[in-house]
């Protein structure tokens, strides 16, 4: 019986360890997004749309799977699963991305955003919490 009792513990532990992990991905997500989205002045919603949009919100939702990868380090399921995207579509948008580096521009505005992804909370968060 005893153990019965540490396995139910350790499935009740296991599954409050997986809602922690993907609310945090999906926290990631949100704010990459979210500063992705202010960037490219687009809105966030339109990065999250099923379907792939106008040629500047692919690019910006390209831009986001690229940024959650290369700054948070989440894997390209992860990614997936979190845009509503196979993970090869995920390795595809970080290869397009990464070929774009090349140019100096481009690489200095990942750069910067990258930074702000990085250091900078969740912009939404920001004005709910100054208008509270």
């Amino acid at each position: 019986m005893a153990t019965g009792d540490l396995t139910g513990a350790t499935t009740t532990r296991a599954a409050g360890l997986k809602h922690r992990r993907l609310n945090a991905q999906g926290l990631i997500r949100d704010r990459v997004v979210a500063h992705v989205a202010s960037d490219f002045s687009l809105d966030a919603r339109d990065l999250m749309s099923p379907t792939r949009g106008a040629p500047r919100t692919a690019l910006a939702r390209q831009v986001a799977m690229y940024l959650a990868h290369t700054a948070f380090g989440l894997n390209f399921r992860t990614i997936g699963r979190a845009f509503g995207r196979d993970r090869t579509t995920v390795a595809h948008a970080c290869r397009m991305i990464e070929d774009g580096r090349d140019d100096d521009w481009f690489d200095s505005r990942l750069s910067a955003l990258e930074l702000t992804c990085r250091t900078q909370p969740h912009p939404l968060r920001v004005r709910r919490q100054e208008g509270a």
